[in-house]
Parts: structure tokens; C-alpha cells; sequence
């Protein structure tokens, strides 16, 4: 049996965070059913521990400098990062099981850690997984194991649409290189960065730009780099009940579209 422990997570939690609608599943909780269909995909999944099919710890997935191994789950699309190659296909929940399809990846060379850990990543995803969800809201924990792979254990984050509620708007940002003093009533010598919003038409081609303004707030995962000018695109969201010292708009990265490194 698919076990869902839904600790504070109920159905009408789910909804508040825009999510789907709750499945019959059931753990071993009073509270109400929780749906692994809904609670996937609203949140990025970091590998934290890994087990072979001996019980040992899986050392090929954690070498090298990259990040984390991180699974994310969009649209019947599961997504891998933090491997040498980017890897994603289509799955499938089957009874118990995680079942992915086959994967489509792109093909980089890597240093042999982060080969290995592609390698290793792609074992356990040829083979159905059963699942195990602890659904608490803010740090769920998803288990994933085989026999004949062995044990995952991965930390859920909230992705920014289940965080703010909505899918966001999509934005183009060209940001300068570098950044200048800007007014702030609580912070004294405080930097903006200089940003003007982009449009584009259906072949990708710039159709029209909008004045440069001062940006007091930052970008989430996104990193200024003083010297490199920056055409990114965002996700921006309408943060609802800010504090006082709180943006009521929050951005977020999506991808880096082009980076140029600017001389002084």
C-alpha cells in the first residue's frame, strides 16, 4: 500500500496552494486524504540519502561539485538535475509505484564523478519504484525503492507556485552590469540594480523594450555579477499579505537567456 502520512496537510491546504484535487489515498493519519498526484509536482525534490540494493550507502550519487540531485515533477514530466546531463522523460503513477518512462537527456562529457552520478540516477529510474510520502507542508520527505536499485530519500521545497499560490506571469528582465546607489529608509549605501522589462514575438525576435528603473529588490536565484549584463526570464508573482518591510511582487528565476560580460 502507497503510504501518505498527510500530517498537516489537508485537502484544503492543497487548494490554498492551487493545487489539484485530493485522491482517495489515505495514510496512517486521521487527517484527510492527500493526493501523491497533487503533492509531487509542488514541490522540488533534493536527494538527501541514497542505498543500494545491499543496504550500502550509494557514494556514486553524491561525488563531485555539483549540487544536489534534484527531481522535479511537472506536467507527467519528471525532471533531473544535478547529474552531468540533464535527463527528463514522462511517468507514471501505477498503484504503489513511480514509474518513469524512457529518458531523453542531453549529451555533455563530465568529470566521472558527475558521469558516475548520472549513471547511477538512471538505474534507479529504469526500474518502478514504490513510494513512500511523509506530506508535511513545509519539508515533506519522498522514499523511493527497489529491489533491485535500492533506497532514495528526498527533501521536498516548495516550488515558488505552491509558496505564492498562483503560476506566476512570465517575464523577460534585461539587467545591467552594474548595479548604483538607490534611497532606502532602512538601509544606508543600499545598491539597485538597473532592469527594463523585454518583449518578444512568437520567433523570438525583441519587438520592445520599456524604460530602464531601479529594481529595490532582488531576484530569487538569481546572483548580480558586477560587470555582466544580464537578459534573463522570470516568474513574477503577486505576494499576497506582505509585511511592511515586504515587496508586494516577487520574482523569480527561470532561465538565464544570454550573459555578456561587459567592459569597464
Amino acid at each position: 500500500m502507497l503510504l501518505i502520512k498527510p500530517a498537516a496537510i489537508t485537502c484544503a491546504l492543497i487548494t490554498t496552494l492551487a493545487l489539484s484535487g485530493c485522491a482517495s489515498l489515505k495514510g496512517d493519519s486521521d487527517a484527510a486524504p492527500v493526493s501523491a498526484d497533487a503533492l509531487l509536482p509542488a514541490y522540488y525534490w533534493t536527494l538527501e540519502e541514497a542505498e543500494d540494493q545491499h543496504g550500502n550507502r550509494n557514494q556514486g550519487l553524491f561525488g563531485g561539485d555539483a549540487e544536489p540531485l534534484q527531481l522535479r515533477f511537472d506536467n507527467n514530466m519528471i525532471n533531473v538535475s544535478g547529474a552531468c546531463n540533464r535527463l527528463s522523460g514522462s511517468y507514471s503513477i501505477k498503484g504503489d509505484d513511480l514509474v518513469a518512462g524512457n529518458l531523453m537527456q542531453t549529451m555533455m562529457a563530465c568529470e566521472e564523478p558527475l558521469m558516475l552520478r548520472e549513471g547511477s540516477i538512471k538505474t534507479y529510474l529504469e526500474t518502478p519504484l514504490e513510494m513512500a510520502l511523509e506530506a508535511h507542508p513545509h519539508s515533506p520527505s519522498l522514499t523511493l525503492s527497489s529491489d533491485e536499485a535500492g533506497k532514495l530519500v528526498l527533501q521536498g521545497k516548495a516550488t515558488p507556485q505552491t509558496r505564492y499560490g498562483s503560476e506566476g506571469e512570465t517575464l523577460f528582465m534585461e539587467v545591467q552590469a552594474q548595479t548604483v546607489a538607490c534611497p532606502h529608509p532602512l538601509i544606508p549605501d543600499y545598491q539597485c540594480m538597473r532592469v527594463r522589462e523585454l518583449t518578444y514575438d512568437a520567433q523570438g525576435l525583441k519587438t520592445s523594450d520599456s524604460e530602464w528603473t531601479l529594481l529595490y529588490q532582488g531576484i530569487e536565484g538569481f546572483d548580480h555579477q558586477p560587470g555582466t549584463r544580464n537578459i534573463l526570464r522570470l516568474q513574477r508573482f503577486v505576494v499576497a499579505n506582505p509585511r511592511a518591510d515586504e515587496p508586494g511582487i516577487a520574482y523569480v528565476l527561470d532561465t538565464v537567456i544570454e550573459s555578456v560580460r561587459v567592459m569597464e
